[in-house]
């Protein structure tokens, strides 16, 4: 049995890399539908594959085909590519199938109010980071996303749900969470200026809802996240409402593969 909502985003699945996650993202996609589905960005890591980096796998295919299954039978599928798929960006305006490619779009919800849907690499515009710094970052992060997976590994054979490992050390790092707030205040500012309600975004993998005030205009931020560490999605209720969710199933990838086939 799925849940359907009014609307459903998902960003950074990074699908070829490494460190993709594809079979929680297929099983998520199975129990949670929507009215409109946006991929915001990151689907594919064209940087990696290009690169001789990434790895595509039956999973990957696999993932594809619900995603194929998804735009068939959803009335609106758009898609607002990112950093690691800009090669998409060209193809803004145009058709893929069913699926609607933009470079950014403004959702209304239920309540009226008007989100600007963006991956969000152009928040970075007004970030300053070392270039060492942000290298020895960049590489730790993928070093804790493999180790990661021998944690969740063990966690899955006591039956207990995922766990972010790089989450947990991302926000008790005083320079990561400095870089990740002043993102988070880049695109509230950039929203409020635009006349936005708020902003639904990705790019640095941290999913959060929350509302934040720039003068008298009340903003809401809702970043997706990411399907290689936090496994999270932004959905928009039947009421308007904004709300973050967690793949929360242990990693019984078997059944799985097994249910996905079957929806």
């Amino acid at each position: 049995m799925s849940n359907r909502y009014r609307a459903l985003w998902i960003s950074d699945v990074h699908l070829g890399s490494r460190d993709s996650e594809p079979r929680r993202l297929a099983d998520f996609l199975a129990r949670h539908r929507a009215d409109t589905v946006y991929l915001v960005g990151d689907i594919f890591d064209m940087k990696a594959l290009s690169q001789g980096k990434g790895r595509w796998c039956r999973a990957s295919t696999l993932l594809l085909g619900v995603l194929s299954e998804i735009s068939s039978t959803t009335p609106e599928v758009i898609y607002v590519p990112g950093n690691h798929d800009a090669p998409m960006r060209s193809w803004a305006g145009k058709q893929l199938g069913n699926i609607r490619i933009e470079r950014e779009w403004v959702h209304e919800a239920a309540s009226g109010k008007r989100y600007w849907v963006t991956h969000g690499d152009q928040f970075e515009h007004d970030i300053s980071i070392n270039t060492v710094s942000y290298h020895i970052g960049d590489q730790g992060y993928y070093m804790m996303l493999r180790f990661n997976r021998w944690i969740n590994y063990w966690r899955s054979r006591f039956d207990l749900p995922w766990w972010s490992l790089a989450n947990h050390v991302k926000n008790r790092i005083t320079a990561a969470r400095r870089i990740m707030n002043r993102f988070e205040e880049v695109a509230i500012s950039e929203t409020a200026q635009r006349g936005y309600d708020g902003v639904i975004c990705g790019h640095i993998h941290r999913g959060t809802v929350r509302d934040d005030c720039v003068g008298d205009h009340l903003v809401t931020y809702a970043n997706c996240g990411d399907w290689v560490d936090s496994m999270s999605a932004v959905v928009e209720q039947r009421d308007g409402t904004l709300e973050l969710l967690h793949w929360r199933r242990p990693p019984r990838i078997a059944h799985i593969m097994t249910e996905v086939v079957a929806a």
